[in-house]
């Protein structure tokens, strides 16, 4: 899957109508999206009676991102700051986590260079450092008796393990990076990923002693990533309420890069790390098995299967292991959506989980003796976290970022009341005037229902037609939902003058596993129509100019973009970001393989889709003025693709420009930088739509500018 942009800050539609209140109170700008404070993350003690909660401060001045921890009470909302990192130094405190008796926090900060464990007596005190490790920590889990802590971190394999090994391990860091030789030597696939490179490191899940503390003890030993690095997803290991076993996400097949068999692997706790043997619990399916999730009683293992081997994008079902009697069997196979997020239900009789469905996250739980799953709330959630009687999560919609939210439950486990928002991070927000937010049905060519969001500028005059953009979603197995976006800000680009269309084409999750699949093969295909027929909607409506239509796509909705420049005249601008251009180079280029050997039925000396769908073919009838965004540190699609379609709008003398990000990957995530795409799209779009001018002071440079 090409992934769509990172949202941070996601949906929650709580409050019926889907309109914001209308206050008088200036539109909300790009500049006020990349300074407004975050809410990144949240924890539940075990109590239930307070939240940590990370909270994030943009600076896209200093161009740095600073997060602190702060505590909250669960009812009554009353907020502390826990940790105080200097805004200048742009330290990131994160992923903090409650110990078993509640009075401690384990968290991970940066202020050493690179994330390390720290802990919090909340009783009291300065929190301690408790690793060094040259790597950094990821990913903090108590045992449960709360004598340690679990971590991920890289290690050598040919050294010693943790913690006999620790000397090598810092001995072999300092040589790498002293070394005047720098060279990438690579004997196999998959050689990096995302935005970094790999090498002969390998991760491996480590256990922390805290009470007392004393040196990491290396829990996943050997030559092979424990957890794996691609699709071992969120919190990618567990362990047993007893201690004594460790559930951990790997990935064992040869070539990395073209399967996607994940498995849940069983680790022995107790016994020597050195000669433990992990027992491979989901052998038996060669698709992607994640998330696993023992129950409190520990009698069950949750955890997340896909079918079908090679397809990332398939329907995740949630499957329950009974490691009493040795059975396992699926609660949501009649549930046509896919599932995320699992989270027990303090009693064992339930879990919950997150799910999408027509454009809407949705919570839903499913009891373990059987019966089908049930929708608890309408919200895009993350972070859930249930006790008896209270589910918590955090959420947003296209109208508010990120807040944290309480419900409460009754005795089996279903709502009991509304929503009740604990949070009041992005009160700032509220002295904006925000655009209306509304929903579209049509039909697709073959007769499926075909959903958009569309959102109005707040402040049109209504005898007025505005420009309108059309913002592609990436994946393509992906989807716009109501939810806040850091990146396609459908309230920044209505609050610029422009009405604001986010179509859900063929491909999009959350209305059924056909209409995913049918995207497969047919890139240029259904998705494309599918577009035509969203964007014949909005030409109608009475608040559009048809003349000045742009439209707006990253990775996969990058490609549609390109798509449309080679095979439509209907738009006026366009804007692609990290898009797709040429496939044949494009799969020679990327790291996950199994990706384009899926879409496109094999590879391109056996299939000849990569040709019929490539943008690339049809170069020379580019004809819309066109902003070509890429980065420099993205493997996913890099840097290529948008440098062989800038330099074919050039040779072809069509209006362009190209911007490219050093430091960024996939994702523009600096705060200065994401201030200067903004504005560059903007002032883009101003030039041929007419939407609202950018102060060109925003559009200067320190780096180079080749004119």
């Amino acid at each position: 899957m090409l992934p769509r942009c990172p949202v941070f800050l996601l949906a929650l539609p709580l409050l019926a109508p889907l309109v914001p209140a209308q206050v008088a109170g200036a539109p909300f700008t790009f500049e006020d999206l990349v300074r407004l404070e975050r809410l990144v993350a949240v924890d539940l003690s075990p109590d239930g009676k307070h939240l940590c909660v990370q909270r994030a401060v943009p600076d896209p001045d200093r161009n740095t991102l600073t997060s602190a921890l702060w505590l909250v009470e669960t009812q009554s909302g009353a907020a502390r700051p826990l940790t105080f990192p200097p805004p200048e130094k742009g330290w990131r405190d994160s992923d903090c986590r409650f110990a078993p008796d509640g009075h401690r926090l384990a968290f991970l900060s940066d202020r050493d260079g690179t994330p390390q464990l720290y802990l919090l007596d909340l009783r009291g005190g300065e929190a301690q450092q408790l690793t060094r490790l040259p790597g950094g920590a990821a990913d903090p889990v108590w045992t449960p008796d709360g004598r340690a802590v679990l971590v991920r971190a890289s290690v050598h394999p040919d050294c010693p393990p943790y913690p006999e090994g620790e000397a090598c391990e810092r001995r072999r860091t300092e040589q790498r990076q002293s070394s005047p030789l720098q060279a990438r030597v690579i004997d196999r696939l998959l050689y990096r990923h995302w935005d970094r490179w790999l090498d002969d490191r390998r991760q491996h899940v480590l256990q922390v002693p805290v009470d007392p503390p004393g040196r990491p003890v290396d829990r996943t030993p050997g030559d092979r990533d424990a957890p794996a690095v691609a699709r071992s997803g969120p919190r990618p290991y567990a362990l047993s309420p007893d201690g004594r076993e460790l559930a951990v996400v790997e990935h064992r097949d040869r070539d990395l890069a073209t399967s996607t068999n994940t498995d849940i692997f069983l680790w022995p706790i107790g016994a020597d790390p050195r000669r433990a043997t992990a027992h491979n619990l989901t052998q038996d399916n060669r698709a992607s098995d994640a998330s696993p999730r023992y129950s409190p009683n520990g009698r069950y293992l949750a955890y997340l299967a896909q079918k079908r081997p090679g397809f990332e994008a398939d329907r995740w079902v949630l499957w329950l292991y009974d490691r009493s009697s040795r059975t396992r069997r699926p609660l949501t196979e009649a549930l046509d959506a896919h599932v995320s997020e699992p989270v027990w239900a303090p009693d064992s009789q339930r879990l919950y989980f997150t799910t999408s469905l027509k454009g809407r996250g949705r919570i839903y739980v499913v009891d373990v003796d059987g019966g089908p799953p049930e929708e608890v709330a309408t919200a895009e959630a993350h972070d859930l976290a249930v006790r008896p009687g209270l589910l918590v999560y955090r959420g947003s919609s296209l109208s508010r970022p990120d807040e944290v939210y309480r419900l409460p439950l009754d005795r089996n486990g279903r709502a009991a009341g509304p929503p009740v928002r604990v949070t009041t991070v992005t009160a700032p927000l509220d002295r904006f005037s925000l655009g209306q937010v509304t929903e579209l049905w049509t039909q697709t060519a073959d007769g499926l229902p075909l959903h958009s969001w569309l959102v109005l500028p707040p402040q049109r005059p209504p005898d007025r037609r505005a420009p309108a953009v059309v913002l592609i979603h990436g994946g393509p197995q992906g989807a716009w939902e109501d939810a806040w976006h850091l990146r396609w800000n459908a309230q920044a680009y209505a609050g610029a003058g422009y009405v604001v269309l986010l179509p859900n084409v063929r491909g999009s999750e959350g209305f059924g596993q056909l209409f995913i699949d049918q995207v497969s093969g047919s890139w240029g295909g259904l998705p494309y129509e599918d577009l035509l027929r969203a964007v014949d909607q909005l030409r109608a409506h009475p608040a559009v100019d048809p003349r000045r239509i742009g439209a707006l796509g990253a990775s996969y909705g990058g490609y549609l973009v390109n798509w449309l420049a080679t095979h439509s005249d209907r738009f006026a601008a366009l804007v692609s970001h990290n898009g797709v251009w040429d496939l044949r180079s494009m799969h020679g280029e990327t790291e996950e393989l199994w990706f384009p050997r899926w879409e496109f039925g094999g590879d391109p000396w056996s299939s000849d889709q990569y040709d019929r769908w490539s943008p690339s073919r049809f170069a020379a009838r580019l004809r819309t003025p066109m902003l070509v965004i890429a980065s420099e540190k993205d493997y996913r699609v890099p840097m290529g693709q948008g440098m062989q379609l800038f330099t074919a709008l050039q040779l072809q003398r069509v209006p362009s420009r190209m911007i490219i990000f050093p430091d960024e990957g996939h994702w523009v995530q600096k705060p200065g930088n994401a201030r200067f795409w903004y504005a560059s799209v903007l002032d883009w779009l101003h030039r041929y739509l007419g939407g609202a001018r950018v102060d060109r002071r925003l559009l200067q440079l320190q780096g180079s500018h080749v004119r």
